[in-house]
């Protein structure tokens, strides 16, 4: 179908002051009116290719003109996704690769808009500025909601951080966990304005609808300050900004200050389904991420605590270290396995850049029996053939989880026997089972991490983000427990104190119905059940 108004757009993306590579592609086709910016995620594991393959996939489906707007790009997302997701099981070194991405499609001047991840589509009017798209991410959704200004927003720790993307795990169109689809008239004197997060992170809206006005004659030129305008702030990541105008987005006089509109309170001309509900969300900046570990425990050696560079294997310098030992790991790929030890930290040398494999599809960390030492700054990815089960064991132990990041795995952390963890600032995500799975008797503390998008192994066996057993008791504070198949939490057990989950977010569901009481007994006649919620449909 035609696009009605002529309209004006550029687009253009930039490395940034801080970055060595180009991880973001976008897509300017304004004669079929199809606009897209791509975000690669991974780092060494192959953003770039994720993002191409992305930007691939999405001209070929949304140039056919078969189906409706939504139709093309909830096709044309799910597509990109599972494309990038079969690359990177082929090939190990892309393993892990993924993307965040908003396209539009603008026909017969109706905007439809297909969004996954962290990118923005903001739309301007003269005098005023209008967030479409929700930020898949805890702390954007704080934003979304009203509880962290814009300002608060782009200086949190934690922004960058996501729970939805584009590339790890299979995922259909239809998939309500997935994309968010959002469609409205464009104003005729309106602006839409595509972006990734190199721009959003350091500039705020009302410098881009200054910008956007000061350059009303001059889409080129309007992007191209906003580029510089980002550098200038700093320029910490790529730059990637299109912009589509209206004829009748042309400034000829003064304007009073602008007004910002957050996404939560955007009002559309017409809209079509599925905004996206808005969570709560609370994010403490998280326990101690610290240089070490936890060195509470054991007899320092004589010499004192050391630094172990791993050079080979890592169980070779772990058969080396002594409580108070710090071994750092290079960047790399390892399979193998991890057998922590007590008081002894463990740690990538740069967060993120240690990946890990199991060997044999059991554990790839496991901690038995210690009291003390750390792990920190692994990503810990399951192998296609032999998901490990689970991807950390943790048995009678108290160790530090700190900043781990788990992909794939049959379990993501499985906690038994009397431990007492702390697993903090970590990503478990898309476990064929639950993302946290606490045994009877268990007490660990969990804060502060993203449990998304588990359990989904096989239909009629979906299970829970945190799956809690028996006695088992653990703290659970400042987590995002979202998009997981069942609901976010479930205790097996005769009752539970809700208190002890609502400080917690749970995607817009209220921490009531998050959490599910199984194996609830019958309450007597003319007596109530207690604490707790009755069991809601069958036992899985």
């Amino acid at each position: 179908m035609a696009v009605g108004m002529q309209l004006r757009s550029a687009a253009c993306s930039d490395m940034g002051r801080r970055r060595t590579n180009n991880e973001d592609r976008f897509i300017h086709d304004p004669d079929r009116g199809i606009f897209a910016v791509v975000d690669g995620v991974g780092g060494h594991a192959a953003g770039e290719h994720a993002a191409e393959t992305a930007v691939e996939v999405l001209r070929e489906r949304l140039g056919r003109q078969t189906g409706t707007a939504e139709e093309r790009l909830r096709e044309a997302i799910a597509l990109a996704n599972n494309e990038i997701y079969r690359l990177a099981q082929a090939e190990p070194e892309w393993r892990g690769m993924a993307c965040v991405l908003t396209a539009a499609l603008i026909e017969d001047d109706v905007v439809t808009v297909g969004h996954v991840g962290d990118s923005r589509l903001y739309l301007a009017r003269p005098g005023e500025i209008q967030k479409i798209t929700h930020d898949h991410s805890p702390v954007g959704e704080r934003e979304d909601s009203g509880e962290l200004d814009e300002i608060s927003a782009m200086r949190h720790p934690r922004r960058n951080e996501i729970y939805r993307d584009v590339g790890t795990s299979e995922k259909s169109p239809d998939d309500p966990a997935f994309m968010e689809i959002r469609s409205f008239q464009m104003p005729s004197d309106g602006v839409i304005l595509i972006c990734s997060d190199g721009l959003s992170d350091l500039v705020t809206s009302s410098e881009i609808l200054s910008t956007l006005e000061r350059n009303a004659s001059d889409m080129e030129a309007a992007v191209q300050d906003l580029i510089d305008a980002a550098n200038e702030a700093g320029g910490k990541d790529n730059i990637t900004v299109l912009v589509v105008a209206s004829p009748g987005f042309v400034i000829s006089v003064p304007r009073p200050v602008p007004v910002v509109h957050p996404a939560a309170e955007f009002r559309l001309p017409v809209e079509t389904p599925k905004p996206m509900g808005l969570i709560a969300l609370a994010l403490a900046v998280g326990l101690a991420a610290g240089a070490g570990g936890m060195f509470l425990m054991g007899k320092w050696t004589p010499e004192g605590p050391r630094s172990l560079v791993v050079a080979g294997s890592i169980a070779a310098t772990l058969a080396e270290a002594h409580s108070g030992d710090t071994v750092l790991i290079p960047a790399g790929k390892y399979r193998e396995r991890i057998q922590m030890r007590a008081g002894v930290a463990i740690r990538a040398q740069q967060s993120g850049s240690v990946t890990l494999t199991s060997p044999d599809g059991g554990p790839a960390i496991v901690a038995r029996s210690i009291d003390g030492g750390s792990v920190e700054g692994i990503w810990v990815q399951a192998s296609l053939e032999q998901p490990a089960n689970p991807a950390v064991l943790i048995d009678s132990a108290s160790p530090l989880m700190n900043d781990v990041r788990i992909t794939g795995a049959a379990i993501g952390v499985e906690v038994r026997g009397k431990a007492s963890p702390t697993i903090t600032d970590g990503r478990i995500t898309n476990s064929l089972g639950p993302g946290i799975d606490v045994g009877a008797g268990a007490r660990p503390v969990i804060t502060g991490n993203i449990i998304a998008a588990n359990g989904g192994g096989t239909p009629g066996s979906l299970r829970p983000g945190v799956e809690v057993r028996g006695l088992g008791k653990p703290v659970l504070k400042d987590n995002a427990i979202v998009d997981n198949a069942a609901e976010p939490v479930w205790i097996h057990a005769r009752t539970y104190s809700p208190a002890d989950y609502d400080e917690n977010f749970f995607g817009g569901i209220p921490p009531g119905e998050a959490v599910r009481l199984l194996e609830l007994p019958a309450s007597p006649p003319g007596k109530g059940r207690g604490e707790g919620r009755p069991e809601r449909g069958p036992r899985p």
